[in-house]
């Protein structure tokens, strides 16, 4: 048995999650709830100096978001501002939620 099910996961997202909306490329759009985070990582290019990455992420329910695909936007209010991204990877895991990897426009 799971320790956690998709219901849990649900009440997760809508509790510690922000309205976020979708800009499809044919047009449409789509409004649901995700969980945004904007990890900071730290990359070795062969040299001396490591430099940080922001890697923004989106998780969210993989069924409120079956019409968005890579290249769509993503509006994400971050700090009380609405600031516009590019889905670059759709990453579904399998239990019913869906990670999403941005790229700020």
């Amino acid at each position: 048995m799971p320790v956690e099910v998709l219901a849990d996961r649900r009440i997760f997202i809508a509790d510690f999650g922000v309205s976020c909306t979708g800009t499809l490329i044919g047009g449409g759009s789509v409004t649901f709830t995700a969980i945004f985070d904007a990890q900071h990582a730290l990359e070795d290019a062969g040299g001396f100096v490591a430099f940080s990455v922001d890697q923004p992420r989106l998780t969210c329910v993989s069924s409120d978001i079956s019409s968005l695909a890579e290249g769509d936007t993503v509006s994400v209010p971050v700090d009380g501002v609405d600031t516009d991204y590019t889905i670059r990877v759709v990453m579904p895991d399998g239990t019913g939620v869906t990670e999403l990897a941005l790229e700020k426009q």
